[in-house]
């Protein structure tokens, strides 16, 4: 018999200031850096539909969730 054990890391989503945010960009509400274990790992954002979106800097692609609790959630896992 095996067991299977999930390491789950530890996310932190750090608020940037908001002078970061792109005026022509009617999509975002708030982005800042991605940390995972500590480590600089990329960047989040929260956009005006209610989605969290994070981007790995070592995966392609955004990872989007429909919450912030879900998306640290999700990182934590996968990352």
């Amino acid at each position: 018999m095996f067991l299977q054990t999930t390491l789950m890391h530890t996310v932190k989503l750090e608020h940037n200031d908001d002078e970061v945010l792109d005026p022509a960009d009617p999509q975002l509400v708030v982005r800042g850096s991605l940390f995972i274990d500590g480590h600089d790992a990329g960047c989040w954002e929260q956009r005006r539909d209610g989605t969290w979106a994070a981007h790995v800097r070592h995966k392609e692609g955004w990872i989007v969730e429909a919450s912030r609790g879900a998306l640290i959630d999700r990182l934590a896992r996968e990352a």
